[in-house]
């Protein structure tokens, strides 16, 4: 079945993550124990001691590995395994404690772009700048009724939007995350929704610490990738699901500076800015998230 907009339906994941935001070192352990057991995570209660973690907190982050590109399934059946991404990689080499904000950004462009998912639908389908939460649910609602083959109900709904504003909503008044407050989601640091304290509304903001240009070209990247070009317009960097622009919460003049840093700084590795016909466009070699990791721990110098 097509829905009415022509765009065909797909299926949604709902819940996967038990109500729980990623918490302050969950990523780091799963990936620890992950390397220890070659892969072998299951979500059993022998992980659960050895995490220190409830049985729902460990399904939660089995979901959370895998929903921001820290861990794939290979196999089927018997042959079924968990195996870390080059991305998790690359992070347990530079940056094991994540201490780096261009891992957390790199990991929210993974979860963002995540198919039939709330996260995705919010960054790029929800075209609210500021709303309140029921507005936000019946959105999403309304959404999924259009567009998945398997619609859920209001109260699964509500809990996705839950915990997708608990990730990301930092309250308003300059108060930042308390790193010891180990229930706190990091990527609340990211501040790219805030929740206003006088009136419970939320509003999608621009980061106000500038993003990594390796973050950017990640995702400039991928965008470039799903249309099947090495090129990008700036348009296009604005306009394109997944685009900078829709994931990283950035503005014309925002991308222009980023694209023009990044043009600057990998100009030998084949980052360029042209014009074809009246359009500016931004040509990006074909490297994965992971390798764009890389490349910042190697121009900064540093790693965790």
């Amino acid at each position: 079945m097509t829905p009415a907009n022509g765009a065909s339906r797909i299926r949604f994941e709902y819940s996967r993550h038990e109500t729980f935001a990623i918490r302050e070192g969950w990523i780091p352990k799963g990936l620890a124990l992950l390397e220890e057991r070659d892969g072998d995570f299951r979500p059993d209660l022998e992980t659960a001691d050895a995490l220190g973690l409830g049985s729902k907190m460990v399904k939660s982050l089995g979901y959370w590995l895998e929903a921001v590109g820290m861990s794939e399934t290979t196999g089927v059946r018997k042959e079924r395994a968990i195996r870390l991404t080059p991305l998790a990689q690359m992070i347990s080499m530079h940056d094991s404690y994540l201490e780096f904000p261009v891992s957390w950004w790199i990991m929210h462009i993974m979860l963002a772009r995540r198919e039939g998912s709330v996260w995705n639908w919010f960054f790029n389908d929800f075209n609210e700048r500021v709303f309140d939460r029921t507005t936000c649910v019946e959105a999403f609602l309304k959404h999924v009724r259009d567009r998945a083959l398997n619609p859920t109900s209001p109260t699964t709904a509500h809990r996705d939007v839950a915990c997708l504003l608990s990730s990301y909503a930092l309250v308003s008044g300059g108060e930042q995350p308390d790193p010891e407050d180990a229930t706190t989601c990091p990527f609340r640091s990211l501040s790219l929704v805030v929740k206003h304290s006088d009136t419970g509304r939320f509003e999608k903001t621009r980061s106000l610490d500038l993003i990594p240009v390796e973050a950017f070209l990640a995702c400039a990247g991928l965008v470039a990738r799903d249309i099947g070009n090495d090129s990008i317009t700036f348009v296009d960097l604005m306009r394109q699901r997944n685009a900078p622009a829709r994931l990283l919460g950035l503005d014309g003049d925002a991308i222009d500076e980023l694209a023009t840093a990044a043009a600057a700084l990998y100009r030998k590795h084949g980052v360029s800015i042209s014009m074809l016909g009246t359009n500016r466009t931004l040509t990006i070699p074909r490297l994965e998230p992971s390798e764009w990791l890389s490349r910042h721990f190697a121009r900064i110098g540093g790693a965790a």
